[in-house]
């Protein structure tokens, strides 16, 4: 039989509930309005190896402003459940009177001694933010305020106060954690209008070579495999396009993000029109065409140029831009056309070493600065092609 509630119950905050254990430790499922949740979390604790206390890594600013505003700006925003703790003397789950003790989930009630506080093992950035938009929107009647006080926050509570078995748990979960790949994040979000458009206007069009109506970009992972007979990733696709449409001044996501947003929203049909150009161009690149329309080819031309290397598409694209934004008279298609006599082969003699090619090695240099430095050795080709 389920155990009788305790007198000392009473008077203690209850929470409906779901009650289980793992891993032995009474663990309890449940939800709370982000307005409740935050009044009965404790402040944040970084973890500090040497007194062993905290569980929290170093706050990410960037990262808790652009989860408060997910959650502003979205209205049916979804957040993952937050794990917090609490000793056994400030919370007490009691099954459901009749509920069998051998049953291993239990609904019941999750009982709270009044004034106690959750100490949040994972979840501390969306904490954060909740209170960050909360403490903003608490004028009454403000929109944002009244969705979350009707909003739920799912929150798994466990019942143990012990400092260094909440580190534990907590470097587990980053350790059994898989993030999703930025191609896949990327191109599931049809929040974000380059995503829509590229995906639903654009991708699955039957005169882009290079996309073959989508079967030729590699959703799953950010970079194909060396005999792939992928062109590219999805992220590398999705950034060089951004990238034709608003250039590189931009340095943080956020901006860039917004940046091609807006100019989308000032005139899809030509935003539309302008990546399809720039895609159909690099098809026609004799090396590209001709590893199209052959068995192996792609891999081929992987191993021997650098033309599908995700930072070389960004530097074309980046170049594209700078020429057709500065020279109105000259198109996407003619400024791609300009690279079908540039030199993309692999080697010491790039005319891209010293920017995105190694002149030691031939290899490929990392980094933003070796990809831009690329476009402008590419954008002086294309100009000086015109004349």
């Amino acid at each position: 039989m389920a155990e009788e509630k305790p007198q000392r119950m009473f008077g203690y905050v209850p929470y409906p509930a779901i009650g289980y254990r793992m891993g032995g430790r009474q663990m309890v499922a449940t939800a709370m309005t982000p307005v409740d949740y935050t009044g009965v979390v404790g402040p944040r604790e970084q973890w500090d190896p040497l007194s062993g206390g905290g569980t929290n890594r170093k706050e990410d600013k960037a990262h808790r402003r652009g989860i408060a505003m997910y959650i502003e700006e979205t209205e049916d925003y979804v957040l993952n459940s937050i794990l917090v703790y609490i000793g056994a003397g400030d919370a007490k789950f009691v099954a459901d009177e009749g509920t069998p003790d051998e049953l291993p989930v239990k609904t019941g009630v999750l009982y709270v001694r009044p004034g106690a506080k959750f100490k949040v093992g994972d979840g501390g950035h969306r904490t954060g933010a909740y209170t960050d938009v909360i403490d903003a929107h608490r004028q009454l009647g403000d929109d944002v305020y009244q969705r979350l006080t009707t909003s739920g926050q799912p929150i798994i509570v466990v019942l143990d106060d012990d400092q260094l078995r909440r580190a534990q748990d907590f470097t587990d979960l980053q350790r059994n954690a898989k993030p999703l790949s930025a191609s896949i994040g990327q191109s599931m979000d049809r929040r974000r209008a380059l995503n829509r458009v590229l995906i639903e206007r654009i991708i699955k069009r039957d005169d882009i070579p290079m996309f073959d109506e989508g079967r030729r970009i590699e959703f799953l992972t950010d970079a194909p495999g060396k005999l792939s007979t992928k062109t590219m990733a999805y992220k590398a696709l999705r950034y060089a396009s951004g990238t034709l449409l608003v250039g590189t001044g931009l340095r943080d996501s956020r901006g860039w993000e917004d940046t091609v947003e807006l100019k989308i929203a000032s005139d899809e049909k030509r935003t539309i029109s302008r990546i399809v150009e720039f895609w159909q161009g690099l098809g026609d690149i004799p090396a590209v065409e001709e590893a199209l329309g052959r068995d192996k080819g792609v891999a081929l031309l992987r191993n021997d140029t650098w033309l599908l290397s995700a930072n070389l598409l960004y530097s074309i694209a980046a170049a594209v831009h700078a020429v057709t934004v500065e020279d109105q008279n000259l198109s996407i298609a003619a400024a791609v056309k300009a690279l079908h006599n540039f030199d993309f082969s692999r080697g010491t003699d790039s005319p891209l070493a010293g920017t995105l090619v190694d002149r030691e090695t031939g290899k490929a240099v990392a980094g933003r600065s070796a990809w831009e430095g690329a476009a402008d050795v590419i954008a002086k080709h294309i100009l000086d092609s015109q004349s």
